[in-house]
């Protein structure tokens, strides 16, 4: 029996139903496609609403009356005698001049409910094709699959307050967030206090370590993440938000007090410790003039030099920035959306590999590694709020840094100045273009097609190496929904 027969079969006889909505009185989780789609409409409602909703702060409460979460919105309804079954069977396609056309299977399951008031479960384990066939990938493989648990939190909310625990994703700021990814998922706690003009958030995490049998150390590393952020709401045209995280760890170390302090300045405490750890500071912005009209942005310091006193003062600044419009309705169901992001060289690096910025060989925030810069546009056209097709554009200027390149420290081996050229070494230029829909159909399954063009020079960072590559990716998920009593 085939895999894909297998997991259909699981999903007719295990369970069994139609899933007339996912996700409830709790959050919506992140980085799942079928869930990113809502929040791609969700961005839309930010653009054309001047409200009080903290839109910089993901996952979102699925208890706001004000949204559609169609068609993942009534899961919420079991009481606490009952429990939701879940599953997803997905396919994923991708076919590209020059590479083999390749088709991946996944199948994701799990459960959800309310065992008690203001508290919500949500957990989901993950067999997927593709992931076992990433390089990155260091975890157990069964028969071609990687497996592995996804989601696994309880959320708590009463009154100000929300509070997550377990593994889970969140995004701060943009969508695209350059210092919290809703990609990553992590393990450990979260929560977000709101008093009244102002918002107060933390999350704490641990990272994988370093081992001594993969990574270049004598004994096993810890590692951890954590991050506080205050949003101001000046108005309903106006917020800003400042934050600041930090990377840190060591053989033996636990998590340190001050970190867990969500009123104590990370970086100054570390520097009063004596520890070497990695901090970054920031600030994010949205300006909404009126209704339709979104700007916004987010910058970060990884590691700016004030002093010039010594050679090592001569380390170029560690900065990373994204600025953003999106125009709602410029004709009837017409958006749209541009974005350019720059991430200097270093930037997210650190001579210690403990400190780097990364989870599981990728970066924590939704950026593309370091050393590049991205200019893209979109225009949608919007079908209802359950389908949505975009002519895409996108420009990408890629240097030979990369956040995990040994910390050398160029510019402590020449006396006097020291610059490097933006983007370093033999950037690879891309230009994309491509049309793509996605949709859900029905309530029952979810598709997302993309096709396109690659432009490509200085393949690989190779002076002269161009190519022309067309694409076309097809991911394809069915679901299904049942329910169990526990009482």
């Amino acid at each position: 029996m085939t895999r894909l027969s297998l997991k259909s079969l699981m999903c007719v006889f295990i369970l069994p139903g139609v899933l007339p909505a996912l996700c409830l009185a709790g959050i919506l989780p992140t980085g799942q496609m079928e869930y990113e789609f809502i929040y791609d409409r969700l961005e839309r409602v930010d653009v054309l609403s001047l409200d009080n909703y903290d839109y910089q702060l993901g996952p979102y409460q699925l208890q706001n009356g004000d949204f559609s979460f169609a068609p993942f919105e009534s899961l919420g309804d079991y009481p606490p005698g009952r429990i939701g079954l879940f599953s997803f069977l997905g396919e994923d396609f991708l076919a590209s001049r020059e590479n083999r056309a390749r088709g991946f299977e996944s199948f994701r399951g799990g459960i959800v409910g309310q065992p008690l008031n203001k508290l919500f479960v949500y957990a989901s384990f993950l067999l997927d094709e593709e992931k076992a066939k990433d390089d990155d990938y260091t975890g157990k493989k069964w028969r071609g699959l990687a497996g592995y648990v996804q989601d696994a939190f309880v959320y708590y909310q009463s009154g100000r307050l929300e509070l997550t625990v377990g593994r889970f994703g969140s995004f701060w700021g943009p969508r695209n967030s350059l210092v919290l990814s809703g990609s990553q998922r992590m393990d450990g706690f979260g929560y977000t206090f709101h008093w009244g003009k102002l918002t107060l958030s933390y999350r704490l995490a641990r990272l994988d370590g370093l081992n001594p049998d993969t990574d270049s150390v004598a004994q096993y590393e810890n590692r951890y993440f954590a991050g506080h952020r205050a949003d101001f709401r000046m108005n309903e045209h106006l917020r800003f938000g400042l934050f600041e995280t930090v990377v840190f760890g060591g053989p033996g170390r636990q998590i340190d007090l001050f970190y867990l302090n969500p009123l104590i300045f990370f970086h100054g405490s570390q520097l009063n410790e004596g520890t070497n750890d990695n901090t970054v500071v920031g600030v994010d912005f949205s300006v909404k003039p009126s209704r339709g009209y979104k700007f916004y942005g987010q910058f970060l310091v990884d590691d700016i030099q004030v002093d010039s006193d010594t050679q090592g003062d001569e380390e170029p600044a560690e900065v990373a920035f994204l600025l953003g419009g999106y125009v709602a309705d410029l004709v009837k169901r017409l958006d749209v959306k541009v974005e350019y992001s720059r991430v200097t060289n270093w930037t997210f690096n650190q001579v210690l590999p403990r400190n780097r910025y990364t989870f599981d060989n990728k970066p924590i925030g939704q950026v593309l590694g370091n050393d590049y810069d991205l200019v893209a546009l979109s225009v949608i056209r919007w079908m209802g709020e359950n389908t949505a097709a975009a002519l895409q554009f996108s420009h990408c200027r890629q240097g030979e840094g990369r956040v995990d390149a040994e910390g050398t420290e160029p510019w402590t081996l020449v006396d006097g100045d020291y610059s490097e050229p933006f983007p370093t070494g033999t950037p690879q230029k891309t230009t994309r273009a491509s049309v793509g829909v996605k949709s859900f159909l029905g309530g029952l399954a979810f598709v997302d097609v993309e096709a396109g063009v690659d432009l490509v020079k200085n393949r690989h960072h190779i002076e002269g190496d161009n190519r022309t590559l067309p694409f076309i990716n097809i991911r394809f998920s069915s679901f299904v929904l049942t329910s169990l009593r526990l009482e």
